[in-house]
């Protein structure tokens, strides 16, 4: 098994199609067949699937494929430092984040990066957690920052806290439940409730009314977005659980509120997913010390 078999092994399973894939490698269809029997042949297992309609993974190229990834990556990485540190070229921090940390801890953390590190680029990758840890599992990204469910997947990885989230209710500033003395859970049955796409957050959501013993409203609107949800929260009658810190720039222009229901409070810790075998650069070492000091 060699680097050019485990190339043409992931850019296959990515198409699926031999003639795509060959197509995308600027070589013959028959070559990339003889490679793809060879891997097979040293692996003694079959990787492919093939019928009418292209190729698909079997179990072995299924358990195969995100380790090759993986290789490929690492093999990338290895020739852009070594590139670097001979002044042929800038190291690429390759980062994924959810969007609380995107809108509030990572931007300190960048550009505390960018004064200590000017010739680094950063590519930032957002989006839903999971999709994040298993583009860090196949070493497409070399840090996650985000928040630890209780139903996030933390196979062959690590996590580091730095900081604990506390969750409040969010609504408009001219609410009418926002002008109230006191608030109770019991009053927000009725209300247009935004729960962000999250299931550890729907779960905290559903165990908040669950503890009071009251019947959960319905849910108005589930999205990953936390730009929707500051949209709606802004525009609309809605209401949404989240940590006070996503909200701080709208808390403090008076644009919306963070009702503390005197509940026990839904906490969840916040902070860094890394792959423990995997060794961080001087500039991925300084971004994450930026993160612990945000």
């Amino acid at each position: 098994m060699d680097i050019r078999q485990l190339e043409r092994f992931v850019e296959v399973a990515s198409l699926g199609s031999v003639n795509r894939a060959a197509d995308a490698l600027s070589v013959s269809q028959p070559s990339l067949s003889r490679s793809l029997q060879m891997l097979e042949d040293s692996l003694g297992a079959p990787l492919f699937t093939r019928g009418a309609r292209g190729v698909e993974l079997t179990p072995h190229g299924i358990e195969l494929l995100p380790r090759a990834r993986l290789i490929l990556a690492e093999r990338d990485r290895a020739v852009e430092a070594v590139r670097a540190g001979a002044g042929q070229g800038r190291e690429t921090l390759h980062i994924g984040t959810d969007a609380a940390f995107a809108m509030q801890r990572l931007p300190r953390a960048l550009a505390a990066l960018a004064r200590s590190h000017p010739q680094v680029q950063v590519q930032v990758r957002e989006g839903p957690l999971g999709a994040l840890l298993d583009a860090l599992r196949e070493g497409a990204v070399r840090l996650v920052f985000g928040a630890r469910g209780p139903y996030v997947d933390l196979e062959g990885l690590a996590f580091e806290t730095l900081a604990m989230e506390s969750a409040g209710v969010i609504m408009r500033a001219d609410h009418p439940l926002a002008a109230r003395a006191q608030v109770r859970l019991s009053d927000l049955i009725a209300q247009r409730w935004i729960v962000p796409d999250h299931p550890a957050l729907v779960a905290g959501w559903r165990e908040m009314f669950a503890r009071a013993e009251l019947t959960e409203p319905p849910i108005a609107l589930r999205t990953s977005s936390l730009h929707v949800v500051k949209g709606c929260l802004l525009e609309g009658p809605f209401v949404s659980l989240g940590d006070r810190s996503s909200f701080a720039t709208e808390i403090a222009s008076g644009q919306l509120v963070s009702l503390d229901l005197g509940l026990a409070r839904y906490e969840r810790p916040t902070g860094l997913f890394t792959r423990p075998e995997g060794r961080l650069s001087a500039a991925e070492n300084a971004l994450v010390a930026a993160l612990r000091e945000a």
